[in-house]
């Protein structure tokens, strides 16, 4: 009798353990913090690297929603800007084109958007067929030119080197569409040349062989060519650095090409409070050499990078600033 009433209290002890444990694992749900991300169409590289940091934030609380029917960074900007989403990715050009937008409703929309973090290096790629008779980036003034989706981070880059070089936009042809839809018609003569905006070594370009790309070529750009100071754009700082694509890169490329390339950054909402993206940061960039060693993509993305004179002045969000302050 005494064994069935201590086996009966044991089970009533072990129900309520279950019990206790079920209710702290239903609030720790409960208590995670939801973010929607704003990132591109699958099978891009930010909509691959949302993915990755949303993986990495779900141990810590942290659940983001990647809206992924962006076209890109200029697009990723405003839905940050009037507050459809918390987080972004996007190219630093794009936050310069929007702050200069002839819209000033449009271009209002700057000011709600600071930096959570740098994480890439992306390149202007611009490919021109070869019989085109295109050497120099003048030459593509009266041209057929692919230019990216409208309001892809690839979109932008085009806008702003032909704005750079003087060549007014409005009288030229440029044609807005899938990068990859150009990039064929390039290689078959129907269009002149194509931009790309992306990471050396990117997929899209290496997975043209080199007999599929002996009509190919990159188009070398250089910032001493260009006819309008890039500080009117940007308040001071600069919108492109000197970037170098090496020899063989892609199977149809043999000799090393000088371009320019913008920096890619996570960016939040300026009206995250300092504390909730404080946590964010503390919960993320420990995670940065995991992320790293998942996607060359994550390349800028370390607290050190973050600290560094490269990135001096970058406008942090508060919650962000706080947390390098303490490394």
């Amino acid at each position: 009798m005494r064994k069935s009433k201590l086996f009966f209290l044991l089970a009533l002890l072990t129900a309520s353990i279950v019990t206790f444990i079920s209710l702290v694992a239903g609030n720790s749900t409960i208590a995670q913090q939801t973010l929607s991300f704003v990132s591109t169409k699958p099978p891009s590289l930010y909509y691959q690297a949302a993915t990755e940091l949303k993986d990495v934030l779900k141990k810590s609380g942290f659940n983001l929603t990647i809206k992924e029917q962006s076209p890109g960074s200029f697009q990723n900007l405003i839905e940050l800007g009037n507050g459809s989403a918390n987080m972004a990715f996007a190219q630093q050009d794009a936050l310069y084109l929007l702050r200069n937008a002839g819209d000033k409703s449009i271009a209002k929309l700057a000011d709600n958007i600071q930096i959570f973090a740098p994480v890439n290096t992306e390149t202007i790629h611009v490919i021109v067929n070869s019989s085109s008779g295109i050497k120099s980036f003048a030459d593509l003034k009266g041209k057929n030119v692919g230019v990216g989706p409208e309001n892809s981070g690839t979109y932008v880059s085009a806008i702003f080197l032909y704005q750079l070089h003087d060549i007014d936009v409005v009288n030229e042809s440029l044609l807005p569409m899938e990068v990859k839809e150009s990039i064929e018609k390039v290689r078959t003569g129907e269009l002149d040349a194509a931009f790309y905006t992306a990471g050396i070594g990117n997929p899209l370009l290496k997975n043209i062989s080199a007999q599929e790309g002996t009509t190919l070529k990159l188009l070398p750009i250089n910032r001493q060519q260009f006819k309008i100071p890039q500080q009117i754009y940007t308040r001071g700082s600069v919108l492109y650095n000197p970037a170098i694509i090496p020899a063989n890169t892609y199977p149809w490329q043999k000799e090393a090409v000088n371009t320019v390339a913008s920096t890619s950054f996570i960016f939040v909402n300026k009206s995250l409070p300092s504390e909730q993206v404080y946590k964010l940061a503390k919960a993320t960039y420990p995670q940065a050499s995991q992320l790293r060693s998942k996607n060359p993509f994550w390349s800028l993305f370390s607290i050190a990078e973050a600290n560094s004179p490269r990135f001096k002045g970058i406008d942090y969000h508060q919650g962000v600033r706080n947390f390098l302050k303490e490394q």
